[in-house]
C-alpha cells in the first residue's frame, strides 16, 4: 500500500539529483525492451533489500521533472505485468512490480515499484533479445551504487552470494527466519501443543494455557460471534528453547477459532487528545501478530472461517502502518461521516448480555465503532485520498 510517503520520497530523490541502490531514473519508459527486462531484473535483485524504484518522467542530468503524459513508449501497470509473464524466467518465479502516477510539477511522473523479496536471485532459463540487445540466460544481474551490472556479464561472485544467502533467510535473524516461514505452512508439524518446523527443529511455536486461562470479562469482539465464551492461552516462538517473542492468544466462540490479540487503537475528534473518545482494534498484515494469525487458522473449517469472519467485521485490518495512520487522517477530516455511520448503527446487538447497562453500553458502542470504521475503511480504499 502506498501512500503520500511514497510521493515525499520520490520528491526527495529527484531532489538528490543522483541515483543509488534502489532507485533509478528514466527521461523515458523503454524504448527497448531487453533493457527494459535488465533493468528490472537488476532492481529485483537489489542489494539493499528493500523495494526499489524506476521513476520515469526526470530529465537526464538535470533532474528536471518532464513527465511521461506524452511519451508513446508508456505503459500501464498491466503491461509491465503482462511483459514480465512473458518471459522465462527460473522456476516461473518472477519479480512482483506496482505501477503508480504521481502528479509532480504539474507533470505525470510514472513509479515502477519492484517489490522486494526473498526470492532472489532472479534471472532467466532462455535469452531474450530485443533490438540487438540480449539479456542472456542463466546470468545473474543486480545493482551496487548506481550501477547495473553489464547486460552482457554476470555479477560479481560476493553479490550473487549474498543474493542466494537472502533466499535461504541466512540473512535474517531466527525471529525474521521463523516469521518468514510461516508463509508455508507444509513446512510445519505439531506436537500437542508445539508447532516445528521440519527443516529447523530449533523453531517452535508454542501454545499452552495458564492457571488463568479463563477470564472473567471477555474482549468486545467476543460478542461479535455465536457464543461470547472466552478463554486465553500464551504463544511463544522460541530459537533452540530461547523465547524470541510473546503473545497472549484469545479463544473465542468455544474454541472455534483463535488468534493472536489485536493492538488496540484511539482517537479523538476533540482538541484534548490525552482523553480518546474512541477505541478500536486492529491488525496490519506485515506485523508477527497478524501473520502467526494467518499460521494457526485452519482455512478448510468452515466453523472457525465463519467466526474468522465475525471478527474482522468489528476489528480493523490493515495492510501496514503507514495505511493504519494516513487511514486514522482521513477519520479526523470526515469526522461526520463516521459519526452518521455510528448513529445508523444504533439498535443493534440487542441480544447482548453484561453485568450492568454501563458495560453493555461499552461493548455494543465499540462494535459499531469497528464495523463502522470497517465500512469507512473500504471507502477510504476507493479514493485516491492515498496519493494526494
Amino acid at each position: 500500500m502506498w501512500g503520500i510517503d511514497l510521493k515525499d520520497e520520490v520528491k526527495a530523490l529527484i531532489k538528490s539529483e543522483r541515483e543509488d541502490d534502489y532507485w533509478d531514473f528514466k527521461q523515458q519508459h523503454h524504448s527497448n525492451d531487453a533493457n527494459l527486462l535488465h533493468d528490472i531484473i537488476c532492481m529485483a535483485n537489489n542489494r539493499v533489500d528493500r523495494d526499489a524504484y524506476i521513476i520515469f518522467g526526470i530529465a537526464d542530468k538535470t533532474f528536471e521533472v518532464i513527465g511521461v503524459e506524452n511519451d508513446e513508449h508508456r505503459r500501464n501497470q498491466q503491461q509491465m505485468i503482462d511483459f514480465l509473464k512473458a518471459k522465462k524466467f527460473v522456476s516461473g518465479i518472477r519479480p512482483r512490480v506496482e505501477l503508480l502516477t504521481l502528479l509532480l510539477a504539474g507533470h505525470e511522473v510514472d513509479v515502477l515499484i519492484i517489490k522486494n523479496s526473498t526470492d532472489t536471485p532472479y534471472y532467466l532459463t532462455e535469452d531474450f533479445l530485443d533490438k540487438g540487445r540480449k539479456v542472456r540466460a542463466n546470468h545473474i544481474y543486480t545493482r551496487v551504487g548506481d550501477t547495473n551490472t553489464d547486460i552482457d556479464k554476470s555479477a560479481d561472485i560476493n553479490n550473487i552470494e549474498y543474493l542466494w544467502k537472502k533466499r535461504f533467510l541466512l540473512t535474517r535473524s531466527p525471529f525474521e527466519q521463523i516469521i518468514k516461514r510461516l508463509e508455508n505452512k507444509d513446512e510445519w508439524t505439531k506436537d500437542e501443543d508445539t508447532y516445528y518446523n521440519i527443516f529447523n527443529p530449533e523453531l517452535t511455536i508454542t501454545l499452552e494455557f495458564g492457571e488463568d486461562s479463563r477470564e472473567a470479562r471477555s474482549e468486545f469482539y467476543a460478542y461479535a460471534m455465536t457464543n461470547s465464551s472466552t478463554m486465553y492461552q500464551m504463544l511463544s516462538v522460541k530459537y533452540f528453547g530461547t523465547q524470541l517473542y510473546g503473545r497472549q492468544v484469545v479463544v473465542l466462540d468455544s474454541a472455534q477459532y483463535s488468534t493472536p490479540v489485536p493492538e488496540w487503537g484511539f482517537f479523538t475528534f476533540s482538541e484534548y487528545k490525552s482523553n480518546p473518545e474512541f477505541a478500536m482494534k486492529y491488525f496490519t498484515k506485515d506485523s508477527p501478530h497478524y501473520k502467526l494469525n494467518e499460521f494457526i487458522y485452519d482455512e478448510d473449517s468452515f466453523e472457525e472461517g465463519y467466526a474468522r469472519r465475525r471478527f474482522f467485521e468489528v476489528v480493523l485490518l490493515f495492510e501496514d502502518t503507514l495505511e493504519k495512520d494516513t487511514f486514522m487522517g482521513y477519520v479526523q477530516i470526515n469526522k461526520e461521516v463516521f459519526l452518521d455511520k455510528l448513529k445508523s448503527l444504533e439498535g443493534g446487538y440487542s441480544w447482548i448480555e453484561a453485568s450492568n447497562n454501563l458495560e453493555r453500553k461499552q461493548i455494543v458502542t465499540r462494535l459499531n465503532i469497528g464495523k463502522a470504521l470497517n465500512q469507512m475503511l473500504n471507502e477510504f480504499r476507493q479514493t485516491d485520498y492515498l496519493l494526494r
